[in-house]
């Protein structure tokens, strides 16, 4: 299994026919959302799972980047509700894509300010304008207003996550979850063209 090098669009999700999709629609099955704070005990052994399967097997190609493996694996981790494990793994990651993954561990966990530590050091990413392109289409206005104008914010994306949790906006949680389910699938399949 050959890496193409061709220029593609970004993806929107990972490929079906690879492992790291499969897994994921695994962990989906026991955690169909997962929610903006911890909560889950999952019946599977993921983090055994993970970590048993070679970054080929994983991806169902040769990875251009063992870094972008541990990235996927990272964010299968977390989606999987496997915090600590994720930590382990994106810590030791020094990319953009690493530190989001981080990010994202720190804003579940909940630690917000040590979630945006992280974003800052992630930068502007690629996704976040797939993310503001895309946000639309789960979320009403009065919500992206909070954190996506002029474009997708990941520090106010925080602030309102951390609001909601706190229950000053409550009544936005499920669109939230929906965003970061989004955010989810857009960061694997990132990882996954890298």
């Amino acid at each position: 299994m050959e890496r193409r090098a061709e220029k593609r669009s970004p993806m929107r999700r990972l490929p079906d026919d690879c492992k790291a999709a499969e897994i994921l629609a695994r962990i989906r099955q026991d955690i169909p959302i997962l929610g903006l704070t911890p909560a889950h005990d999952l019946s599977e052994p993921w983090p055994n799972r993970i970590a048993r399967l070679d970054d080929t097997e994983l991806l169902g190609i040769e990875p251009v980047s063992p870094e972008m493996a541990s990235c996927i694996r990272s964010g299968l981790l977390l989606r999987g509700d496997f915090q600590e494990e994720s930590h382990t793994l994106s810590q030791a990651i020094g990319s953009a894509e690493g530190n989001y993954w981080h990010a994202i561990m720190h804003r579940l966990e909940p630690d917000y300010s040590n979630s945006k530590y992280w974003f800052n050091r992630v930068g502007t990413h690629p996704i976040f304008e797939q993310l503001d392109a895309s946000a639309s289409s789960v979320a009403n206005e009065e919500l992206l207003a909070e954190f996506s104008s002029p474009s997708w914010d990941p520090f106010r994306f925080t602030d309102t996550c951390e609001a909601a949790v706190g229950g000053r906006l409550g009544q936005y949680q499920h669109e939230l979850e929906q965003l970061q389910e989004l955010e989810f699938d857009l960061l694997l399949a990132h990882c996954y063209q890298q």
